[in-house]
C-alpha cells in the first residue's frame, strides 16, 4: 500500500543532518537525533503489522517524554494517524476516547498500560497494545486483530493528526489535520519564533494537546533544537531547570505564569536566557503578564491558536509599548474576516466574530456534518471568538460568543468581570458565567478562591470602582478551588 509520510521525512532530514547533537535531554539521559531516528524506525516497524491501511489511527498514552516524541514520528512514518490521548485519563474517559476511535493499535506508557489493557480489552475489534522502554525498544503486549475505517485524504494531503476539542461546551469534536496542514504551520512557526538549532526549549505543556505538541514538541524537533520533556508542572523544579540549562524558549499555559509570577524567590533563579516566552489556550490576565514581567525581566507575549486551526496569530512586539493585552498580527498565510452577528464585516475596528482562513486549518469535523456547517460554512472557520482588530492588524480577544452574558439586554462580558475581580488582592482565581436571575433575565455570578477570607460585600465595592454596575455579579461563592483541564483552562461546565 502507498504510504505517504511527508512529515516524517522532513523530520528524518533534520535528525540526520543533526546526528550527533543531543535532541532531548530528559533528566540524566540525554539523547542524540541519531538515536532518537533509530528508535523512531523501531516503532513503526513494531507498528507495521498492526496498521493495514494508510490514515488508520493509532493512539498514544504517553506523557512529555523521548518516548512520545519517537512514537510519533514512528506512527507519522507508518502513515498512520496519532490520536495523542492526555496519560492522566481515567477509566471512563479512556474508554470513551477510545472506543470513538477505534485505533488499529495502543502505544501506551509501561505503568499506564495495565489500565489501558482494561478498557482496550473490551473493545471490538480489539487494537494491539504495545510500550516502548527506556531505551526506546518496542513491546508488543496485545497484538489485537479486525478491519478498522481508516481516515480518507483531506485536499490532496494524507490525514496526521486527530485530535478534539476541549468539550468544555458540549461533546468533543473529532479534528484531523494533514501532513501539509502541519508542515506549513512548523516552517511559518520557525519564521514566526525566529528558532533554529542552538535554541532550548522546555517542553511543559502537554504533547498531548495541541500547544504543547505543534508549538513546542514538534517546532523543536523541526529545525533540530534541544527539547526538556518535564512530565509534571513544579514550580522550583521548573525554574531550577531554566535556570540551569539556560533554556531560550518557553511556551505556556495561564495558570503556569501565575504560579510561577507568585512563587516567593529563593536560590539563584536566572531566566535571562529566555528569548521567547509565550502564553496561550486560554486568556491570560494583565496582572499575571505584567507580575511575570516584574519578577522576572522577561516580556511575556500572547499567542492565539485553537485545536482547529493550529497557531492563528502571536505577539512578536519587540519592547512592551502599547497593546501588550493583545495576541499580535495573523502568521504569514492567515486570514481574520471580522463579522456581526448575521456575517457581515463589521467596520473597522468594531468588535465581531473571528472568521479565519489558514493553510493550517481542518476542514471540517470529522463525521459531523452539522457542526461542520456551523463552524466551517462561513468561508472561513468561525472561532467563536469577539474581537477587534486595529489599523497595524493586531488582533486583540474581548470574550466568547457563547459566553457573553444577557444582562437585561446589556450584553456583559464574563472576561472583563473575571479580570476586574482578579485585581483584588486576596483573589487567586476567579470563573464568571451567566445564570436563569428571577424575572427571565441571566445574573452575573461569579465564583472566586481566595488566599485570605473575604465576603461578597468587598468584592462587589471592589467590582464597583473598576466596573459598570449592571456587570458587577448579583451572586458570589467562594470555594478551595476550581476545575482545570490539563492546559490550565477552567472547565466552565463543570463550575
Amino acid at each position: 500500500m502507498s504510504r505517504e509520510t511527508l512529515l516524517a521525512r522532513a523530520l528524518d532530514d533534520v535528525w540526520t543532518r543533526q546526528r550527533g547533537r543531543v535532541a532531548i535531554r530528559e533528566g540524566p539521559r540525554d539523547l542524540t537525533f541519531e538515536e532518537l531516528l533509530r528508535w523512531s524506525q523501531a516503532v513503526c516497524r513494531a507498528l507495521e503489522p498492526f496498521v493495514r491501511a494508510p490514515g488508520e489511527r493509532v493512539a498514544t498514552v504517553l506523557p512529555n517524554s523521548a518516548e512520545f516524541v519517537a512514537a510519533f514520528a514512528g506512527i507519522a512514518r507508518l502513515g498512520a494517524v496519532v490520536a495523542p490521548l492526555h496519560p492522566g485519563y481515567r477509566e471512563q474517559e479512556l474508554r470513551y476516547y477510545l472506543t470513538d476511535l477505534a485505533p488499529a493499535a495502543i502505544v501506551a506508557e509501561p505503568e499506564l498500560a495495565p489500565a489501558v489493557a482494561a478498557v482496550s480489552s473490551t473493545l471490538e475489534p480489539r487494537p494491539a497494545l504495545l510500550t516502548i522502554s527506556a531505551r526506546g525498544e518496542p513491546n508488543v503486549l496485545e497484538a489485537g486483530g479486525g478491519a478498522r475505517r481508516a481516515i480518507a485524504r483531506a485536499g490532496g494531503s494524507p490525514p496526521l493528526l486527530q485530535q478534539y476539542t476541549s468539550g468544555s461546551t458540549g461533546v468533543p469534536k473529532r479534528v484531523v489535520r494533514t501532513h501539509a496542514n502541519l508542515l506549513a504551520e512548523l516552517e511559518v512557526l520557525r519564521t514566526a519564533f525566529e528558532i533554529d538549532p542552538e535554541d532550548r526549549f522546555v517542553g511543559l505543556t502537554p504533547f498531548s494537546h495541541v500547544n504543547g505538541l505543534v508549538r513546542t514538541m514538534l517546532a523543536s524537533m523541526y529545525v533540530g533544537a534541544r527539547l526538556y520533556p518535564l512530565r509534571e508542572f513544579h514550580r522550583r523544579r521548573t525554574l531550577d531547570l531554566m535556570t540551569r540549562e539556560r533554556i531560550t524558549f518557553f511556551g505556556g499555559v495561564p495558570s503556569m505564569f501565575a504560579i510561577l509570577s507568585q512563587t516567593p524567590p529563593r536560590g539563584g533563579v536566572d531566566l535571562s536566557a529566555l528569548r521567547l516566552v509565550f502564553s496561550s489556550s486560554a486568556p491570560l490576565s494583565a496582572v499575571d503578564r505584567q507580575r511575570f514581567q516584574t519578577v522576572y525581566g522577561v516580556m511575556l507575549r500572547q499567542l492565539y491558536g485553537s485545536t482547529e486551526t493550529g497557531t492563528i496569530s502571536f505577539n512578536r512586539q519587540p519592547t512592551p509599548g502599547p497593546g501588550p493585552q493583545s495576541v499580535g498580527p495573523p502568521l504569514d498565510g492567515v486570514r481574520i474576516a471580522v463579522v456581526d452577528g448575521g456575517g457581515r464585516l463589521v467596520a473597522p475596528g468594531a468588535e465581531g466574530e473571528f472568521v479565519i482562513q489558514s493553510p493550517f486549518a481542518a476542514s471540517e469535523y470529522l463525521d459531523n456534518p452539522r457542526a461542520t456547517q456551523e463552524s466551517f460554512g462561513a468561508g472561513g472557520y468561525a472561532s467563536g471568538d469577539v474581537g477587534t482588530v486595529d489599523p497595524s492588524g493586531y488582533l486583540t480577544i474581548v470574550g466568547r460568543k457563547k459566553l457573553f452574558i444577557n444582562r437585561g439586554g446589556f450584553k456583559v462580558n464574563p472576561y472583563e468581570v473575571e479580570e476586574a475581580i482578579r485585581q483584588h488582592p486576596k483573589v487567586s482565581d476567579v470563573v464568571v458565567f451567566g445564570r436563569p436571575g428571577p424575572y427571565a433575565e441571566e445574573v452575573v455570578h461569579a465564583v472566586i478562591v481566595t488566599t485570605a477570607p473575604c465576603t461578597p460585600d468587598e468584592i462587589v465595592a471592589h467590582c464597583r470602582e473598576r466596573i459598570a454596575d449592571y456587570k458587577i455579579p448579583a451572586r458570589i461563592e467562594f470555594r478551595d478551588g476550581l476545575p482545570k483541564s490539563s492546559t490550565g483552562k477552567i472547565i466552565r461546565y463543570q463550575v
